[in-house]
Formats: structure tokens, sequence, C-alpha cells
């Protein structure tokens, strides 16, 4: 598996990784294409035959946000996100970043371990945040720690 940056090329891998990745809240192909665009955003997608994952992120001043991340079924739960998360840790941390925040639904029980075993911490909750009786946990990941961890 590679993980690299992803480009307009990869657009309709994602989408495709996008209708099987959630229940709620799908992003349209022009959402996508804007973080492709976005000069202050860093996509990763990994690779073997095809895309089997992508993560997005951005980073504005010393926090990094993790705005997605999603990985095709048949591959998850074998380190891809992960991976794909440490990897964009270790951007931030290069631009500078001190912190890196997500939020991510707080029924799903991979995800919340994933992200705990990376250090990310539990702050707080959005209430319907993903709709109504949907809500969010956000995360916070201090870089530093990160650093440590690798």
């Amino acid at each position: 598996m590679i993980i690299d940056a992803a480009t307009l090329d990869d657009l309709d891998a994602i989408m495709a990784l996008e209708a099987e990745g959630f229940d709620h809240g799908h992003w349209s192909a022009d959402a996508w294409r804007s973080e492709l665009l976005g000069a202050d955003r860093r996509v990763l997608v990994a690779r073997d035959a095809s895309v089997i994952g992508v993560a997005t992120f951005q980073l504005v001043a010393d926090t990094a946000d993790l705005h997605r991340v999603i990985v095709a079924a048949e591959r998850r739960r074998q380190g891809v996100g992960r991976q794909l998360v440490q990897a964009g840790i270790e951007w931030a941390s290069r631009l500078g970043a001190t912190e890196m925040l997500l939020e991510v639904d707080e029924t799903n029980a991979p995800a919340l371990g994933a992200y705990e075993g990376l250090g990310f911490r539990r702050l707080a909750r959005r209430d319907d945040y993903y709709g109504t009786g949907l809500h969010a946990l956000v995360m916070a990941l201090e870089l530093a720690e990160a650093r440590s961890l690798t």
C-alpha cells in the first residue's frame, strides 16, 4: 500500500468511497473538488491496485483539522485509516501545527478506538452534529505527543 497526495484524477475513486463510506452526510463531488484544490488542504489517498482509502485535512494557523477519513469496506480494520491519519499528522507537524482536531460519530466504536490509539482525547460532544439525534465527539491530539509516539 502506498499513501500519497490525491489529485483531481482520483475524484471518481474518492466519490466511490464516499458512496459506501457513510450512512449520513455524504459529500458532493464539488465538496471533494474544493478539498483537492484548497491551498490550506491536504488530501491523501491509500492505493493498492486502486484507491482504497482517503483522508482530508485542513491547516488553519497552528491547528490542523481532520475533515474526513473513508476506507473501502473490504479494507476496514486493516490499519489503512490509521496510516492515512498518521500521514496527515506528519504533514501538519511539518507545517508547524501544534494540535489536530476532529469530529467523529459517537457511536462509531472502531473509529473512536483508532483515534484514541493514536493519542486523541475526547474534548466535547456536539449534539445533532450529523442530524437530529446523531451526535459527534470532538477529539484533539497535541502534535508534540504524537511525535513522541512514532
